[in-house]
């Protein structure tokens, strides 16, 4: 169990890294994007296009970083529903190769090795309960 818990810790720190990067690509993302705005004055339409997908592709980043900074906090703490989380994240993340790839397959291992450990403890149990 013990083995376990480091590695529900590693993943935790893991995803905690990943949210920060993710809220720090969005400020920077934001910054630069209004720097560009100023350049273009003149034109209106472009200045709102560049507006529009400002805040949309903002939204989708939080909306993505919230909950993987949440899933990260919950597994320092020990909470199960945070493993859950993070293999939820971890199978959202799989498509963005490298680091998305490699969080993802370790979610989906710690996940599997937690379950494996659930199932190796209850099997032991009815094998007392049998023998008694």
């Amino acid at each position: 169990m013990e083995h376990l818990d480091k590695h529900k810790r590693i993943l935790g720190i893991l995803f905690i890294c990943f949210a920060a990067l993710k809220l720090l690509l969005f400020i920077v993302g934001i910054q630069l994007v209004e720097i560009g705005l100023q350049f273009l004055q003149d034109e209106a339409e472009i200045q709102l296009a560049a507006h529009l997908l400002k805040y949309v592709v903002g939204t989708i980043i939080l909306l993505y970083s919230i909950p993987t900074l949440l899933a990260g906090i919950g597994l320092l703490n020990g909470k199960k529903w945070a493993l859950v989380l993070a293999l939820i994240l971890g199978i959202i993340s799989l498509p963005f190769f490298p680091k998305g790839t490699g969080l993802g397959v370790y979610a989906i291992i710690v996940f599997l090795m937690d379950q494996s450990s659930v199932y190796n403890t209850e099997s032991k149990k009815e094998n007392e309960v049998k023998a008694i």
